[in-house]
Order: C-alpha cells, then structure tokens, then sequence
C-alpha cells in the first residue's frame, strides 16, 4: 500500500505529540503530505473571550507541529476545525474523507479526563467508523 497523504489528529497531549512523531517517521523520501489537524470543541456557553483564548491555544498547540515538521523538510498543511455539535472523532473523519487521506494517525488518550481510561473515545470511534488505515500510537 502506498501512502501520499497523512493526517495527524493533535490535541498537545503526550498522547497526540507520540503520535505526531510516529507519523514523521513514517513519511519516507518526504514525498507524503501531512495534514495535521486540531479539533477545538464546542464546549457550549463559554463566552467570547474564553473561545478566543481557546483558538489561541489551538494556535499554540498547532504551530509547535508545524514548526517540527518545517524543520525536517516535510510538506505540511495546517487545519484547525471548530467543533460545532459534531465529536472531534466525527470532524478527524469528514476531514480525512474530503482531503482522500490514506492514513490516520492518533494517539490513544487526549486531554480530557473522561480520555485517561483504556482507549480514549475519539481515537476510538476513528478507528470503529474510518474508511482508511488507522494507526493509534500508544
């Protein structure tokens, strides 16, 4: 199987930064594309503010990705997806359906506290409902 497009799910979690590295050591003859994308979730009523501090963290968390790819010579394509209703697992899935993503590469836990148990419930339904490879880094 060849491999021309990855996307990378982060999240700046331990988890999500393990699987950013596998996925950079895949990429062979940097002739593969990595989409890296970062989900911000709608968490509801939050405010104005507290949102805009959350894109800036996503920013952030998106940037030191980019960044470690440029400095290995990797093409790379910058997402940041907000959450509208739909999980993170769902929004990870319509992107790699659009973008005719070969592989998937997540981490097994995010940074949520609901995520710290066995197989966290994004990397899971990515795996359960993808159509392409799944990789999930441990």
């Amino acid at each position: 199987m060849e491999i021309s497009k990855i996307l990378v799910a982060v999240d700046g979690s331990k988890y999500s930064d393990k699987a950013f590295e596998y996925a950079i050591s895949i990429i062979q003859n940097h002739k593969q594309q990595l989409l890296i994308v970062h989900v911000i979730e709608n968490l509801g009523n939050i405010g104005y503010s507290n949102f805009n501090q959350l894109k800036q963290d996503s920013q952030i968390i998106l940037q030191k990705y980019i960044t470690k790819a440029e400095s290995k010579g990797l093409k790379s394509s910058l997402r940041i997806i907000e959450d509208e209703g739909n999980s993170p697992a769902e929004k990870i899935l319509d992107i790699s359906e659009k973008e005719k993503v070969d592989t998937i590469i997540v981490g097994t836990k995010g940074q949520k506290p609901s995520e710290q148990f066995l197989l966290g419930s994004t990397s899971y339904k990515v795996a359960h409902y993808s159509k392409c490879t799944v990789i999930i880094v441990k």
